[in-house]
C-alpha cells in the first residue's frame, strides 16, 4: 500500500505536489488550531421596586445681592470722628464716621472745575437733543406727506430721499440720547471726585447692624479699603438663566440646592421667588431669568459670586421605578428587556412611563413590583478549540 502511494506521488507534477502539501497542512491546522475567544453577553438584573423620582433643572448663575454691604469712603484723608460701634443698628442715611480730606486747595478747585464742566456738557447735550427732536419730526412730516402722495411710488427718487432724511434724523436723535447718558455718567463721576476733596461724613447705604468696624479716630481713610460692614436681614438672592426647553417646569415656590464655586464647603438651600414671563435674548439665544432667595444666608457669600443651582421641579415618592439604563426604545414607545424563561431568550416588555429623573423613571403600567428586568449587559469571552481538541484538553 505504501509502495503504491509512493508510485502515485512520483507521477504527480511539482505543482500538484505543492497543492497537496498545502491542503494537508490546512486540514491539520483546522484540527489542531489554538483555542479562540467566543464573545457572549452577560446580563445584569434588578427587580422592579418602589422608590422616588426627582426631576431637577440645573444651571449656573450668580449672586446678585447678599445680606451685607461693605462701606468704604470716597474721601482720602483722616478719620476725625466715629459715630458707631460694632453691633449698633443704623438706618440708611445715618452718619457712620467723618473724614477730613487731605486734598489741597488746588486739587479741590480742579475737581470742582471738572464737575462744572461736566454739568455744562450735560446741559448742552440736552439742548441739542431738543433741537434734533424738532428736526426729526419736521422731516417725518415731510416724509408722511410724500408717502400719502398717490403720484409718487416707493421707487421714486423724491420718496426715497425723504424716507432717508427721516431715518437719518431718527438715528441722530437716538444717538444723542446715548450721548446724554454718557454725559450723565461723566457728571456723576466728576461729582464723586469733587466730593472726595472736601470734608464730610460717610453715611449708611442700607438698614442693618454694624460689623467688622475697621477704623478709629485719627486713622487714615483710604477710599479703596472697607471701613465697616452693615449686616442686613434681607436674604441673599441668586439669578440664573433658564433655556426655553426647561423653563416650563420652573415655578415660584420650588426649592433648590445652591453651591457657591468660591466656597466649596458652603451648601445653601433656596426658593424660587420669581420667574420671568418674557424671554431675554442673550447671545442670540432666548433665555428666561429666574430669581431665587436663599433661606439661610452666609456672611461669606458676596455679590457677583458664581452659583451652581439645582431646582427640584417635580418629585414623586412611593411609586414603581426602574433605572433609566433599563428603558429602551421599542416600536415608537418604551420598553424594558426581560428574560423569557421558557425559551431562554431576551424579549421586550412594553411599558408606559411617567416622571423621569436623573437616575430613575416612573413606570405607570406594564410592570409589577418584584418583576425581574435587565438593566444592563456586558460582553464576556470564553475559550473554544478547533474541529478537535488536542489530547488532554478540557
Amino acid at each position: 500500500m505504501l509502495n503504491k502511494i509512493k508510485e502515485i506521488w512520483k507521477k504527480q507534477s511539482k505543482i500538484k505536489k505543492i497543492l497537496i502539501i498545502l491542503i494537508l497542512g490546512l486540514i491539520l491546522y483546522l484540527i489542531f488550531k489554538p483555542k479562540t475567544n467566543d464573545t457572549s453577553l452577560v446580563y445584569k438584573y434588578s427587580n422592579v421596586q418602589k422608590g422616588e423620582v426627582i426631576q431637577v433643572v440645573s444651571e449656573t448663575g450668580e449672586v446678585t445681592t447678599s445680606n451685607k454691604a461693605e462701606i468704604s469712603t470716597t474721601i482720602n484723608g483722616v478719620v476725625t470722628e466715629v459715630y458707631v460701634d460694632n453691633g449698633d443698628s443704623v438706618r440708611r442715611g445715618d452718619k457712620l464716621f467723618y473724614v477730613t480730606s487731605d486734598a489741597t486747595e488746588e486739587e479741590r478747585a480742579q475737581a470742582y472745575s471738572s464737575y462744572l464742566s461736566a454739568k455744562n456738557s450735560l446741559a448742552a447735550a440736552q439742548v441739542k437733543l431738543n433741537t434734533l427732536e424738532s428736526s426729526m419730526w419736521a422731516v417725518h412730516e415731510t416724509f408722511e406727506s410724500k408717502a400719502l402722495d398717490t403720484e409718487l411710488s416707493v421707487d421714486d427718487p423724491v420718496f426715497i430721499q425723504t424716507q432717508r432724511d427721516w431715518l437719518a434724523g431718527e438715528a441722530t436723535y437716538i444717538n444723542q440720547k446715548d450721548v446724554i447718558s454718557q454725559n450723565q455718567v461723566a457728571l456723576n463721576s466728576a461729582w464723586l471726585n469733587y466730593q472726595a476733596t472736601i470734608d464730610g461724613p460717610v453715611k449708611a447705604t442700607i438698614d442693618g447692624k454694624v460689623a467688622n468696624l475697621a477704623i478709629a479716630k485719627g486713622q487714615a481713610a483710604i477710599a479703596t479699603e472697607t471701613a465697616l460692614i452693615i449686616k442686613t436681614e434681607s436674604p441673599i438672592t441668586v439669578k440664573i438663566a433658564i433655556n426655553e426647553n426647561d423653563i416650563g417646569t420652573v415655578a415660584p415656590g420650588q426649592t433648590a440646592q445652591i453651591g457657591i464655586d468660591a466656597l466649596p464647603d458652603t451648601n445653601l438651600v433656596g426658593t424660587v421667588d420669581r420667574v420671568d414671563e418674557f424671554a431675554t435674548i442673550s447671545s442670540d439665544v432666548a433665555v428666561y431669568y429666574v430669581y431665587l432667595t436663599v433661606n439661610e444666608g452666609s456672611d461669606r457669600v458676596l455679590p457677583g459670586m458664581t452659583a451652581q443651582v439645582d431646582i427640584t421641579t417635580q418629585q414623586k415618592s412611593d411609586i414603581l421605578v426602574v433605572p433609566n439604563t433599563a428603558i429602551k426604545p421599542y416600536q415608537g414607545e418604551k420598553a424594558v428587556q426581560i428574560m423569557d424563561e421558557k425559551t431562554n431568550t431576551v424579549i421586550y416588555q412594553p411599558i408606559k412611563i411617567g416622571l423621569s429623573g436623573d437616575i430613575n423613571t416612573e413606570v405607570i403600567s406594564g410592570l409589577s413590583e418584584g418583576e425581574k428586568i435587565i438593566i444592563s449587559s456586558t460582553s464576556s469571552t470564553s475559550k473554544s478549540g478547533g474541529l478537535f481538541s488536542p489530547p488532554g484538553g478540557n
